[in-house]
């Protein structure tokens, strides 16, 4: 058989399954890989060699620089600042949107929503909404954002290795700025609509025990010079989104309550709300140690069968035992008649811990306690989240200067791990193997392309055209992903007249996963805590759609 015609065959039965999504994406990408090699159309030599190049190096430095960067909580603590200080709601969101629109052509569009879900949170409380009128928008803007750098998205790094591999240069760093920055720009206005007129839904609550951890118990400690001292309790609870239920010395008697140097509060809040807390100038948090930040955070389920039922916080002794603190306890049914160290733990209740994995995994193996699903946690650490950011900077500049892209994040998260802004023991963790595998494996897919033949004969089916360029690519980049788009449709761009046009135009459709909630894992974050429906990505994604298509036949000249 023609190994095109093989190739061909191969292709339109992988699109299908991942089209249809029985079967995750990586182990599809691993199973074509074999099945090439099996059939002769590649080598495994050439196979390892795709699997471990620039691509999938950059992939994962980025990621590991990224959630670094986000494990700080610094852009929540900023995100929190702006929400403060900018009373309009249009404004305050016009600037996050720009915010997020920037930073994501330097960081995972990933880590970025997931940041910005305990802000929507926060933003809905001060706002009386729902969080569904922000969430989406703010996904958008972290994948509408991330096109305009050669690595800010999966795709965009494949595109500039395919560009390397055939004419043996370098991309510059900023060569999809144009018409990158001016979608990401009028972005902006776009997801300022599409917040108006999303649905003020609220999210449905399933079973018992996403109630029972939807409000935590904790305890602050005022100290010198904190930036709270000298508001009332009423000011205090309005601007950060908490409720005091009690303070010491003395109990609380009103809101008009000055707070004080030395006071202690237990506050009853939401878990998003923990990063905002954690970095608030001289507030400590009781009775977590210092060396809490950074650590992680795990929620645990108290068994029937642990044996710290019926015991007191106090009796516990967290930090001392297992060098594990606990942050707050769930407030489901509590009362409080004293300190928080007095709270009697029960069955069913859920804890919140800070330490190392290690010790929290210890911890829970000797008290019979049962991890929860992993939310994102953190408590600021302004310094990781400073010293991440310069080395990003770093790292960018070093890009900028036509340094190769692997060596210069190489260089910017070397730096992160001398100077601790990162920790050497989570940096596997940080990195989201099923898609550096599935980078890896289509690589390989797409180098069978090229070879057999296959992809010159879709671009005889393209004829030269940029509008159908870039629509097959959104198809491709909607069903398979911007991934397998990226690789398939790069090797055809390159053909074109102009291939430098051509692959921009890749580039910009590649990125443009709004249509479904699972063209992209940004969707898949918030589609649950918005209460989305997959019509809400289709109509509000399909605007976005169209303004992409525009400007970038605009810049491209169909237009």
């Amino acid at each position: 058989m023609d190994q095109t015609l093989i190739v061909l065959i191969i292709f339109i039965i992988t699109t299908a399954i991942l089209i249809s999504n029985r079967i995750r994406y990586d182990i599809v990408g691993i199973a074509t890989v074999l099945v090439l090699i099996a059939l002769g159309i590649v080598t495994p030599s050439s196979a390892l060699l795709s699997i471990g190049s620039l691509p999938v190096i950059v992939l994962a430095t980025l990621m590991i620089i990224s959630r670094s960067i986000s494990s700080s909580g610094i852009i929540d603590k900023f995100g929190e600042l702006l929400t403060r200080r900018i009373k309009n709601e249009y404004v305050m969101l016009a600037v996050l949107f720009a915010i997020i629109g920037l930073v994501s052509g330097f960081m995972s569009d990933v880590a970025l929503t997931l940041m910005m879900v305990p802000l929507s949170y926060f933003i809905a409380d001060r706002m009386k909404k729902s969080p569904s009128k922000y969430l989406m928008p703010f996904a958008f803007m972290a994948v509408l954002g991330g096109r305009y750098t050669v690595a800010s998205t999966s795709s965009n790094v494949i595109l500039y290795d395919l560009w390397y591999t055939k004419y043996h240069t370098y991309l510059p760093f900023f060569q999809f700025a144009m018409p990158g920055i001016i979608i990401m720009l009028v972005g902006v206005p776009l997801a300022l609509i599409i917040s108006r007129f999303l649905p003020n839904r609220k999210q449905q609550i399933t079973n018992p025990e996403e109630f029972k951890t939807g409000e935590y118990l904790t305890e602050v400690s005022v100290e010198a010079e904190s930036e709270i001292i000298g508001k009332t309790v009423n000011e205090f609870e309005k601007a950060y989104q908490v409720r005091v239920v009690g303070i010491y010395p003395g109990r609380i008697s009103r809101g008009t309550r000055i707070i004080r140097k030395d006071n202690v509060l237990i506050v009853r809040l939401r878990p998003e709300v923990i990063t905002v807390l954690s970095g608030i100038k001289g507030l400590r948090m009781a009775p977590a140690e210092p060396n809490v930040q950074g650590k992680t955070i795990t929620e645990v389920f108290v068994t029937p069968e642990s044996r710290v039922v019926n015991s007191t916080l106090s009796d516990l002794h967290f930090s001392t035992r297992y060098n594990v603190a606990v942050l707050g306890i769930s407030a489901y049914g509590k009362r409080i008649f004293g300190r928080l160290r007095t709270i009697r733990v029960e069955v069913g209740d859920v804890l919140m811990l800070g330490g190392d994995d290690k010790d929290i995994a210890e911890f829970m193996s000797q008290e019979n306690l049962a991890p929860l699903t992993k939310r994102e946690l953190r408590v600021y650490d302004w310094r990781r989240g400073v010293l991440g950011l310069i080395s990003l900077s770093l790292a960018v500049l070093l890009a900028s200067f036509g340094i190769n892209l692997a060596f210069s994040f190489a260089i910017g998260l070397f730096i992160m791990i001398l100077t601790r802004a990162t920790s050497y023991k989570l940096m596997y963790r940080y990195v989201e193997w099923p898609i550096v595998i599935f980078v890896g494996t289509y690589l390989v897919f797409g180098s069978a392309i090229i070879s057999s033949g296959l992809s010159g004969m879709i671009g005889d089916l393209i004829l030269g055209s940029g509008v159908i360029l870039f629509l097959m690519t959104l198809l491709l980049s909607n069903t398979i992903g911007n991934i397998g788009s990226a690789v398939i449709m790069g090797p055809i761009a390159l053909a074109f007249p102009d291939p430098l046009k051509a692959i921009v135009v890749v580039a910009m459709a590649a990125s443009c996963t709004f249509l479904t909630p699972f063209s992209n894992q940004s969707n898949l974050i918030v589609q649950s805590p918005g209460n989305y429906k997959t019509k809400d990505f289709s109509i509000f994604g399909f605007a976005v759609v169209i303004m992409v298509f525009i400007f970038t036949m605009i810049y491209y000249g169909a237009l």
